[in-house]
């Protein structure tokens, strides 16, 4: 994976997330620790229309209406929360900063907060120059372990493409976005949305999106990875076109098991599995070409 040339500042938020990196070139890319809304930080808003309210509650006068990927500045973190579709957050009172238009102040659900945010340069010959990436947990299925997440574009107030899907995870997960541009035929970018936890024998979900020419979001391919402490590993990995080992217009996932016993004083290899499967997009879909196990 190239990283060179692009700064991509990146905003988790809540009790998941917050996060900044920087320096990456073919893919622009985001991780976090759960730290939760930052007072003074900066964040961007989520969906279309979110409510800005004079107080921290439903039944509050709306001040205005934010369009889809407003900045805002946090002022304080309210004790007050909502529950909505699983998903508990608190209000937060913010600090409009939309360039060229009055501040205001007010009250925003958290749920209206993007946990990430990556945004293109705003330069000639940049793929999709300006697009701001926008992605959040939109529900939440607790028996199940189970989150319903939500990726967005959206450039000038103004939503471009939507993709809602379910996947591996718990409201204490760290979200991971990143953002690369392929030449896969009518694809204009390819987005990995991966939840995890950096402990042992919680599952991930990495989920693998394009966003097409024609403006629909799809999620095209999931992986998922989990491991038990020197005692097993389960984990799949993808390959792009761009990336070593890549094929043009196919993904390759990996495929690796590995089972260990202790042996003395060390832990040895018992039992490997391994196997490949590569993918070919046709332009309109993901489809399996070959399996080698």
């Amino acid at each position: 994976m190239k990283k060179t040339l692009l700064t991509i500042v990146a905003i988790f938020i809540t009790g998941f997330v917050f996060a900044q990196e920087a320096d990456v070139n073919n893919w622009m890319q985001s991780e976090g620790s759960l730290e939760g809304f930052v007072v003074g930080k900066q964040y961007f808003s989520m969906v279309s229309d979110a409510n800005l309210r004079e107080k921290s509650n439903t039944q509050s006068t709306v001040i205005t209406k934010l369009a889809i990927a407003s900045p805002v500045e946090i002022i304080s973190v309210s004790s007050d929360s909502l529950l909505l579709r699983g998903v508990k957050l608190p209000w937060v009172k913010v600090r409009t900063k939309a360039p060229g238009k009055p501040e205001q102040t007010g009250y925003l659900w958290g749920g209206f907060l993007a946990l990430a945010s990556i945004q293109t340069p705003n330069e000639e010959y940049t793929p999709n120059a300006g697009v701001q990436y926008l992605t959040g947990v939109a529900a939440y299925n607790e028996e199940k372990h189970q989150i319903t997440v939500q990726v967005r574009a959206a450039k000038d107030g103004k939503e471009l493409a939507k993709c809602e899907f379910t996947t591996n995870g718990d409201l204490s997960y760290y979200p991971s976005f990143e953002v690369v541009f392929e030449s896969f035929p009518k694809v204009k970018a390819v987005l990995s949305v991966n939840y995890y936890y950096p402990a042992c024998g919680y599952p991930s979900g990495n989920n693998l999106l394009f966003w097409q020419e024609n403006n629909q979001m799809t999620k095209v391919l999931e992986t998922s990875s989990v491991s038990d402490g020197g005692v097993f590993y389960d984990t799949e990995e993808f390959i792009l076109p761009s990336q070593r080992g890549g094929i043009g217009d196919h993904i390759i996932v990996t495929h690796d098991h590995s089972e260990f016993e202790e042996k003395g004083d060390d832990m040895v290899r018992s039992q490997q599995k391994f196997g490949i499967v590569v993918y070919k997009w046709t332009g309109t879909k993901l489809m399996k070409v070959k399996e080698l196990k």
